[in-house]
């Protein structure tokens, strides 16, 4: 449908529905326990998408989300609706640096969180891994079109977080919200080994848009390629294009978060995480 214009409020409402559906089930939320018995003081510190390389299994993060989980305990997460936190041991994670610029706004701001076989097979029972092989050789070759189908960023949303009574026990639960925000880049830039993509909120959106983002960091950019169908629209297979690290400032001329892009993660996320060790 490359030749084709549609306009994102021409896509079917089940269409949108579907894709959300489709990239959360790679989304993780990295959190900090409360206090013990007190779940519901639990907090996000940030987001991840869960990917593979080959064998190779992990999360893919901001550096600034990955530099503040536990080294010497277990690391909490969000991965559905439970009584107990999720979390996972330390020791079967590597948490690898990619990169971290000194300007929060210009970035690099990546990182990936290697797990273990065993680690990646817990998380499978209840996730989906994002594989970044069946896009690779088409970012690299050029072929990757930022015009082709619409454009999802999805995290987890401190604004949107709520603690209410628990729906199945006594005392008090927080539910943590995932929040997909439909949009697209204009451009992408590069700089040396990495690429960058402003996802900018319309004026028309910002009524019903969040006013912080805090949370997101980490969270996927995502590509919905379309087709027909005979009548109807479908999207195609999600592609992870890009990774959340900064949220400009919100004024009457600016609104929008920053994130690198598809170079960055089919180069340089996944040859850190094929790596060794």
């Amino acid at each position: 449908m490359a030749d084709e214009l549609i306009l994102v409020k021409d896509i079917p409402e089940s269409v949108l529905r579907s894709a959300v559906q489709d990239v959360a089930a790679y989304t993780i939320a990295f959190l900090r326990n409360g206090d013990e018995g007190k779940p519901h003081e639990t907090e996000l510190q940030g987001t991840g998408v869960l990917v593979a390389a080959g064998s190779k299994r992990g999360i893919v993060t901001a550096d600034h989300v990955a530099q503040i989980l536990p080294r010497n305990a277990r690391i909490p997460l969000f991965l559905q609706r439970t009584s107990q936190v999720h979390s996972i041991d330390h020791t079967g994670v590597s948490i690898v640096r990619i990169a971290r610029g000194s300007d929060a706004a210009m970035g690099p701001d990546l990182a990936v969180v290697k797990l273990a076989p065993h680690l990646a097979g817990s998380l499978a029972a209840v996730k989906s891994f994002h594989s970044l092989d069946n896009a690779r050789s088409r970012v690299r070759d050029g072929q990757f079109d930022i015009k082709d189908g619409f454009w999802l960023a999805q995290g987890f949303i401190n604004e949107r977080i709520s603690v209410g009574p628990d729906r199945s026990e006594n005392g008090f639960t927080k539910y943590f919200y995932n929040f997909s925000g439909i949009g697209g880049p204009d451009t992408i830039d590069v700089a040396g080994r990495f690429d960058y993509m402003e996802f900018p909120v319309s004026h028309e959106a910002r009524a019903d848009s969040p006013r912080s983002f805090g949370g997101m960091s980490g969270g996927g950019i995502w590509q919905l390629p379309l087709r027909r169908n005979g009548s109807a629209i479908e999207h195609l297979h999600p592609v992870l294009a890009g990774v959340m690290f900064y949220q400009h400032p919100t004024t009457d001329a600016i609104c929008g978060i920053k994130g690198h892009g598809p170079r960055s993660i089919y180069e340089a996320v996944y040859d850190t995480l094929v790596g060794e060790p």
